[in-house]
């Protein structure tokens, strides 16, 4: 008999979570699974489940976005050892769920905990903290920061768009250095985007060459993003064809050190969240993750 936990927050993002927690655990223990739920007062309290789980169950399962996600991760790295993963989405954008084709219906994606089966999944990680989906700096950083989480509910990823216009009639950049694949190279950007998967801000085909298990970084330097140049962007960024687009520099690593040569502060995001600030070393931990996926 499997052993499953549930940990979840029930007051975070719009839906009820607490409800699709005890959903969960009914279908599930009709199936004659062992469900424990696990309700968390904190990020902290959450990532310390996730650790603990480790070493009692035999799947751990998590409601809501990449954040919730990057969690339970963190959750894992600490104890240096991860169990399968069941995702039930609840986030605005959900890109992890969307790169691994779980479903984005709580019903579907509930039944694919059932029905599904553990498929071996690439992460980042900085230390122990993960990086589930995508890695920001610079602008796409700073339009994100503006973002509250209350709009962020409100009007899901359209309020990127609005709060990001302002953001694009500004010129700042940022020095960098970056050291990969035994090259460094100092350089100015406006952003740089590291992801782990196919899917970013929602769109499954922004690069077509980067799947779930391919063991690298995808990392995109973006030196001058300027309003004349944004509906070009945007069109090589729909058609999964941005590393093409002129004044963009694409690579692939499996470690990549960033460090700040300006003087003003650096700060990350991480999935959608706020993170360290520079210097960062950013890794990928092959297969280290086990998440419950669709059968094909």
């Amino acid at each position: 008999m499997k052993k499953y936990v549930i940990i979840y927050n029930k007051n975070a993002g719009k839906t009820d979570n607490q409800q699709i927690a005890t959903d969960a655990k009914t279908l599930l223990e009709s199936n004659g699974k062992t469900v424990d739920l696990r309700q968390t007062k904190s990020r902290d309290d959450a990532v310390h489940q996730a650790e603990i789980a480790t070493e009692n169950y035999d799947c751990l399962i998590t409601i809501g976005g990449d954040g919730s996600i990057n969690t339970a991760c963190e959750g894992f790295l600490k104890a240096g050892k991860a169990i399968p993963l069941g995702i039930i989405p609840g986030g605005t954008i959900n890109n992890f769920a969307r790169a691994l084709d779980i479903p984005l219906k709580v019903d579907d994606a509930i039944n694919n905990l059932l029905n599904g089966e553990p498929t071996e999944v690439d992460l980042g990680a900085i230390g122990d903290t993960p990086m589930i989906s995508s890695l920001t700096l610079g602008r796409l950083a700073d339009i994100a920061r503006n973002v509250k989480d209350d709009e962020k509910k409100k009007f899901g990823k359209a309020i990127y768009l609005v709060k990001g216009f302002k953001e694009l009639f500004t010129n700042r950049s940022y020095k960098l250095k970056i050291t990969a694949n035994g090259h460094t190279e100092t350089l100015r950007s406006q952003i740089l985007l590291i992801t782990t998967t196919n899917s970013v801000g929602g769109f499954i085909a922004f690069n077509p060459d980067a799947s779930y298990d391919d063991d690298y970084l995808h990392v995109f330097i973006l030196k001058s993003f300027t309003p004349m140049k944004l509906l070009t962007y945007l069109r090589y960024f729909i058609t999964g064809n941005l590393k093409n687009a002129k004044g963009v520099k694409y690579f692939k690593c499996q470690t990549v050190k960033i460090e700040n040569q300006s003087k003003r502060d650096i700060q990350a995001r991480i999935d959608g969240d706020p993170a360290m600030s520079l210097p960062i070393t950013v890794k990928t931990k092959a297969d280290f993750l086990r998440v419950i996926v669709p059968r094909v």
